[in-house]
């Protein structure tokens, strides 16, 4: 499914941070190797697997369910999040690459240091908890940043310590001991709480937040929502991620905690679902997964009103979850759920959203976070993995504007040249830049230019130019002919008065 090109300048990024059953676990620090598989609310794994195909674009894709293809159960306006376990951090030493070791495994050092970014100009709506902007300035809301559709507050706080934590994956800066943990630290943040003070969640508040997050009149516009709970309602979540994504705004979601027990939103199509792995890079055994029945699951109206294919697996990633380095109110925790892994998904767009000058649109976002993700199984797509392991360096560099580069890539000519033939030359040449130029291509031989022609390519763009003239054959000779662009040239042998 292609979502139409965005109308304005502005980036949106809406991240929905939901978390499903089974628990978030939030912990003090420890080894990441240990703590990684320290959970309480541990559930089966999911054992539905699904081949699939995907098409030029990849937010459209037919799969096939060979197995546990389930429909998601009944439920009320009302969701929760369990309560998380949270004890003080106690911080090591530095380490010696100064990331967490969820940023080293995304290749975030090598986009700051290659791209020159770290999110700027790009701004995230959070739908959780609140943020505890007194403890954490840097992940205070820009102006008119702020909006509580539960408890009515009108200045930021979080009293459920969730926003405060997944905001920090999100754009946090540096912890005491100087260790940087947030995946896009320059982003601007937008928050929306959406928990009410006994942790209960109303799906119609969350929908508000969403549409609140899409018509924000921030510049840059929201690229993505995150919203962090327990989702119920499902059809309305389908709406209103629609919704978004036909206002370019790309929803990221986790996939929940419960293993193989389906949840939403998580396992909405539209929106980019993220399962979460563990500080050795398996897939964490809580993070949930399954293949979803469109018909049994939503009915016919995704299919034919928003082009949604008859079944498809959930998660469509996964990203770093477990031993995640966060912010909590009072301090620093470290925390694994799914929760955790969507807003690394999430900062990975705004970086790509920041390396590019252009306006990325849903589809373009999700051909390239599922085309350069790592694949560490051969089934892939399936009910664990989705569709691999983001990779935040490989999808920037998808994306990222690359300068202009005419490059001469083919030269065919008519060879030998004999008394009286004129010499046809042909010649491919390929713009290997995503940038649109005009360049001037001429043509040579031996030195001397016989023609040129101005030429303009897209970004990737290939174009076929040639040229027939005469040569005087006043002797037999070596010679050369040379097709040359602004950036480089290409010459090939060519023979004179054969006979």
């Amino acid at each position: 499914m292609a979502a139409p090109e965005k109308a304005t300048g502005r980036a949106i990024l809406v991240v929905c941070l939901l978390a499903v059953t089974g628990g978030l676990i939030v912990g003090g620090l420890s080894d990441p190797a240990e703590a990684g598989e320290s959970t309480t609310d541990t559930k089966p794994e999911a054992t539905g697997q699904a081949t699939a195909t995907i098409d030029s674009s990849p937010s459209t894709v037919t799969t096939t369910a060979t197995a546990g293809t389930r429909s998601l159960p009944k439920a009320t306006n009302k969701s929760t999040v369990n309560p998380a376990v949270v004890t003080p951090a106690t911080l090591g030493p530095p380490p010696v690459n100064n990331t967490t070791h969820a940023l080293s495994s995304l290749g975030v050092n090598a986009v700051w240091s290659e791209f020159q970014t770290r999110g700027e100009g790009v701004t995230i709506a959070v739908l959780d908890s609140g943020v505890a902007a007194e403890t954490h300035p840097s992940l205070a809301p820009t102006d008119d940043g702020w909006a509580d559709f539960a408890t009515n507050q009108s200045d930021p706080t979080d009293t459920r310590n969730h926003g405060t934590l997944t905001s920090g994956v999100l754009v946090g800066n540096t912890t005491p001991d100087g260790t940087r943990y947030g995946i896009a630290p320059e982003a601007d943040l937008i928050h929306a709480n959406v928990f009410h003070e006994d942790g209960d969640i109303r799906t119609s508040d969350v929908i508000r937040g969403i549409d609140w997050a899409i018509d924000h009149p921030r510049d840059p516009e929201v690229l993505v929502i995150n919203v962090n709970h327990k989702g119920v309602h499902y059809d309305r979540y389908v709406d209103a991620i629609e919704r978004a994504r036909a206002a370019g705004v790309y929803v990221v979601v986790p996939a929940g905690n419960d293993g193989d027990e389906l949840g939403s939103p998580g396992s909405v199509y539209s929106a980019l679902s993220v399962g979460a792995t563990t500080a050795t890079g398996d897939v964490a055994p809580y993070s949930s997964g399954g293949i979803v029945s469109t018909r049994a699951t939503w009915g016919v109206d995704p299919i034919y009103e928003y082009d949604w294919p008859e079944s498809y697996v959930y998660p469509t990633v996964v990203a770093p979850g477990s031993t995640i380095t966060a912010s909590a109110d009072g301090g620093y925790r470290r925390a694994q759920g799914t929760s955790f892994a969507a807003p690394h998904a999430a900062g990975t767009v705004a970086l790509m959203q920041a390396a590019s000058d252009r306006h990325l649109t849903p589809a373009e976002i999700d051909r390239a976070l599922l085309a350069t993700a790592r694949q560490p199984i051969d089934s892939l797509p399936n009910t664990r993995y989705g569709y691999g392991v983001v990779d935040a360096y490989a999808a920037v560099g998808a994306v990222a504007d690359k300068p202009p580069y005419f490059a001469v890539t083919r030269l065919e000519h008519t060879a030998p040249i004999e008394r009286g033939e004129r010499v046809a030359f042909e010649a491919e040449i390929q713009n290997v830049g995503n940038v649109t130029d005009t360049q001037l291509v001429t043509m040579h031989i031996d030195g001397e230019r016989f023609g040129s022609r101005l030429l303009t390519l897209n970004g990737t763009e290939t174009a076929t130019v040639g040229r027939t003239r005469g040569v005087a054959c006043v002797e037999h000779r070596q010679s050369s002919i040379t097709i040359e662009t602004d950036n480089t040239s290409l010459t090939a042998p060519i023979e004179i008065c054969a006979h």
